[in-house]
């Protein structure tokens, strides 16, 4: 493996949960019907990058999709062509098939990406020789994945706490770490918080990708008891914090998934009752979004690299019926990306019935329901009898 494949991999290893990334994709069940996947966006660029650091990265703009998180997306959609190949149409068939994003750039294209990769053009649908690549429709619904990017007043409230550092957990993690803060205020002239430290990591992140050199503040730091080494990693240690700690706190985790989660029920009730031909139902969204729906579906997951997520395999057994298992999806690191099976909940994986992953569809509903969100601007707190 080269140089900065092992580099890469170390990188987003930092961002998975799990010890290790499987080398091999689990493969669809014969009785499979309708597969569901959510993805978090690509690698993107910092919000804002370090000043005064001469670099040549980042043309695309601050948060924009990068050249990496675009091969991550592709990877991830020439990875699902493989697993849904018995299940759906080789070129984008509107009846078996829907897709939506945010409407964030990253997301938008983070999903183009991926459909280019699921979708290259077979017969008919190819219009160049030249250019494996045919438009495919999506959706933006931000109610659903980018809940904070609409009017929405209790989301607001959620996030509050979250930007202020005033939850529990970030009041210490700032106490603890105030002569790193400090330090990394004064050489960047950026305020000393979390969410500043946060920007810094994607900085890293980003100049490691692309071979780019540190400040000299970082390779030979002058805060005590840190060595070059050591400082880059407490950087990394800040990384998505603010958006981890929206999907640990439940106030934003429910607003963040709850429409989402809906989306995802109706489809399955929709298919139980013979009113969905659908095959394939995509997303693409933003961490906190992809993380508090994975917690509301009961996958013991605490956190997502870029262009990771889920799936939902939903399958019609001869036997038992409507049954779904639940699959994580990684990059590894890049141009390559692995479907496995994912880590159940306790209480999920006390619904199991049949080789220790397939649920019942309707002990599923039961269990995630109580979370789901069919109004959305009611629970945003908009009174629409007032407008």
């Amino acid at each position: 493996m080269s140089s900065l494949l092992i580099l890469l991999a170390t990188l987003f290893s930092l961002a998975t949960a799990h010890e290790s990334v499987p080398n091999t994709s689990v493969t669809l069940d014969n009785d499979t019907v309708l597969v569901f996947f959510g993805a978090r966006h690509g690698n993107r660029n910092p919000e804002k990058f370090i000043p005064d650091a001469p670099r040549d990265w980042g043309q695309e703009g601050p948060v924009e999709l990068t050249s990496f998180g675009k091969r991550q997306a592709f990877g991830f959609g020439r990875e699902l062509r493989k697993f849904v190949a018995g299940l759906v149409d080789e070129n984008f068939v509107p009846a078996e098939a829907r897709f939506f994003s945010s409407s964030a750039n990253r997301c938008q294209m983070t999903l183009q990406a991926a459909l280019a990769g699921l979708y290259p053009p077979q017969g008919y649908a190819s219009f160049d020789a030249g250019l494996q690549w045919s438009p495919v429709p999506y959706a933006i619904d931000d109610p659903m994945l980018r809940m904070y990017a609409v009017a929405c007043p209790e989301s607001d409230a959620a996030w509050q706490p979250i930007s202020d550092d005033n939850l529990p957990h970030l009041v210490n993690l700032t106490e603890a770490k105030k002569p790193l803060l400090d330090y990394i205020a004064v050489h960047t002239g950026w305020n000393a918080s979390i969410s500043n430290a946060a920007d810094l990591a994607d900085n890293v992140i980003n100049m490691d990708l692309y071979g780019a050199p540190y400040p000299i503040w970082m390779t030979h730091p002058s805060l005590e008891g840190h060595s070059a080494a050591s400082l880059r990693a407490e950087i990394l240690s800040f990384a998505e914090n603010h958006q981890i700690a929206c999907a640990e706190y439940a106030p934003c985790r429910d607003l963040m998934a709850g429409v989402w989660l809906q989306h995802v029920i109706s489809n399955l009730q929709k298919l139980q009752a013979g009113q969905n031909d659908l095959k394939i139902i995509g997303y693409a969204s933003h961490t906190e979004v992809t993380l508090s729906l994975m917690k509301a579906l009961h996958i013991a997951r605490h956190e997502i690299t870029t262009s990771a997520g889920f799936l939902i395999e939903v399958r019609r057994s001869p036997e038992a019926g409507f049954q779904l298992r639940l699959l994580d999806h990684d990059p590894n690191p890049v141009d390559d990306h692995v479907i496995y099976q994912a880590v159940y909940t306790d209480d999920l994986q006390k619904l199991v019935k049949e080789d220790g992953v397939w649920v019942p569809v309707d002990d599923f509903i039961q269990l995630v329901q109580s979370k789901a969100i069919s109004d959305w601007q009611s629970s945003c707190g908009i009174d629409l009898c007032k407008q």
